[in-house]
């Protein structure tokens, strides 16, 4: 028995490693490649990195912001903090740029893994894994430098703090302590955490004193004074923001003015679009390619049902729990789904990666799901084996069985086919998972060349411009076909900000060697680039005696 108890402990731990192994090679992958080019968002941050670890600014000048005005509108700052010493010390590149996002990719994969292992057993934390590497959206998210996409991971991170918390008595502190630490933190993630995160844990005390679960004061406390402590830099970013003030200096931290601040985010008035939107973020397709392709979807079309299933599950368990005054965690990550859920409703503009912290919940109820389907087809066999031993016994003796039989026989055959339908969807997620990684490898740069809001890295370009005569480098050059262009310029050509003076200059460029956008009638006079270049522009330059030069999906129009 201990010998066969040993093979399946090692079984399990091969299958965890190959499966993480495979997680690994399907997010590392051409992981600087592709998306091809990097997203404006992506090099905005990059570059305000990039600023941060070379001249302590941002692109603004700001020096150590907690918060950021990226293009004006506003950006979250962990994910550029992270950034720093990817860039400062390896130096700029797509691939650098992303790595923060992979790490808290795999942290996510790993902590979700740990949870659902703890709460629901070491099958359901294997199916974790599988569907971390099936499931579009974690492949996905995991290969693009978003500030937003660091809030699933913290979620995550949180959720399994919590978790740990709760299975304490009443006079441990330091796990409190801990996890409100690492919430206060995780509020730089991404500015939708700053209304999720509050609401999450004011309704989490009374559902746990429903279930049962007693938490002291002073866990609480303990919990909530490191929380708010590290989060009124971000307090204080609200009361600069709303009442207009000037930036706010503490030592070297700045509370920055953002020039376009969003102050309303949450309107009833979203809630019927965004039951749609809601639906193509999950199941169809967003409006941005590298969140969801249409064919696949964040999460396939026929997860909904097995969706609805495990979310049923998930909630008869809590009710029956709660009644019997028990908490089991399964109802607080339901909570957290349902949070998520109400703000996603009111919230202005829904995509695929602004509602990114779902998408562990949804993966939760996919995995009960397909775990309650293999446990009845297990314990099935199991009873169908017990039927057979009690048929012998009964043959023997010469009683009737008939009668006695049918129920289990009955049951029996409803496990079995509960068990191939969890096989049967394990199948399909496998299959969809080949087809979706084969697309996306294979077919993305293709299908979607080039991407909306997407550049790639024009280094090249412009050292090609430096090294022409002397004549064509005194022309002004107008730079086309890309969104926010400054920004890979200053970015892929090392430009200090105090160079270029965002606050005065602006995205259009200084208007004497680089103009970052190309208007017609075109100028004899000066040098223009496209990125992608449209035929209808080609054409043009032509005719005015413009000859082209091919730099990858650049084209560097000089007359000469």
């Amino acid at each position: 028995m201990q010998v066969f108890r040993g093979s399946k402990d090692l079984f399990y731990r091969l299958l965890v490693f190959g499966l993480f192994i495979l997680i690994l090679f399907i997010h590392l992958y051409r992981l600087g490649e592709l998306p091809v080019g990097m997203e404006v968002d992506e090099v905005g941050m990059a570059y305000d990195a990039w600023c941060i670890g070379n001249f302590g600014v941002d692109r603004y000048l700001k020096s150590f912001p907690v918060y950021l005005n990226n293009y004006g509108g506003g950006q979250s700052v962990m994910y550029m903090y992270l950034a720093v010493p990817f860039l400062k010390n390896v130096g700029f590149s797509a691939l650098m740029a992303r790595m923060p996002g992979f790490i808290f990719s795999m942290l996510t994969c790993i902590f979700g893994f740990l949870l659902i292992k703890k709460i629901r057993g070491r099958i359901a934390g294997i199916l974790y894994l599988f569907l971390f590497a099936a499931l579009p959206y974690f492949t996905q998210a995991g290969r693009i430098a978003l500030d937003c996409n660091l809030m699933l991971g913290c979620t995550v991170i949180i959720l399994y703090l919590l978790e740990y918390c709760l299975r304490q008595d009443e006079n441990r502190l330091l796990p409190y302590l801990f996890l409100g630490i690492v919430t206060g933190i995780s509020l730089y993630s991404y500015a939708l955490s700053n209304m999720i995160y509050p609401i999450f844990f004011l309704l989490l005390y009374p559902f746990l004193r429903l279930c049962g679960k007693r938490i002291s004061l002073k866990q609480i406390l303990v919990f909530m004074v490191p929380a708010v402590i590290i989060a009124i830099p971000l307090i204080l970013v609200q009361v600069v923001n709303i009442w207009q003030l000037e930036d706010m200096h503490f030592g070297l931290m700045t509370i920055p003015r953002i020039i376009d601040y969003r102050l309303k985010e949450v309107s009833l008035s979203e809630i019927r679009p965004n039951i749609t939107w809601i639906f193509r973020s999950l199941f169809t397709a967003d409006n941005q390619e590298f969140d969801s392709f249409p064919q696949f979807g964040a999460l396939y079309m026929f997860s909904i049902p097995v969706i609805i299933a495990g979310f049923l599950i998930t909630l008869v368990r809590t009710v029956k729990a709660a009644r019997a005054e028990r908490c089991i965690f399964d109802g607080v990550i339901l909570l957290y789904f349902a949070v998520m859920m109400g703000i996603a409703l009111v919230l202005l503009g829904v995509t695929t990666y602004r509602i990114n912290s779902m998408f562990f919940e949804l993966a939760f109820f996919i995995v009960v799901a397909i775990d309650a389907c293999l446990t009845a087809g297990l314990r099935g066999c199991k009873s169908d084996r017990g039927q057979v031993a009690t048929k012998e016994k009964q043959d023997v003796d010469g009683s009737s069985i008939a009668r006695e039989g049918m129920k289990p026989e009955r049951k029996t055959g409803v496990s079995l086919l509960a068990g191939t339908l969890g096989m049967g969807l394990i199948l399909a997620y496998a299959v969809s998972a080949f087809l979706f990684l084969n697309y996306y490898f294979n077919g993305y740069e293709r299908d979607y060349l080039p991407q909306r809001l997407f550049s790639e890295d024009p280094g090249e370009v412009y050292e090609f411009l430096e090294s022409r005569s002397d004549e064509i480098r005194s022309r002004t050059t107008y730079v086309g076909g890309s969104n926010e262009a400054y920004a890979y310029y200053l970015l892929t050509m090392g430009i200090s900000p105090y160079d270029y003076d965002v606050n005065t200059l602006g995205n259009n460029g200084d208007g004497e060697k680089f103009v970052f956008y190309a208007p017609e009638p075109y100028d004899r006079s000066c040098n223009y680039v496209f990125y992608m270049t449209e035929p209808e522009y080609r054409r043009k330059l032509e005719e005015l005696g413009f000859s082209e030069y091919r730099i990858g999906n650049y084209s560097v129009f000089l007359k000469e």
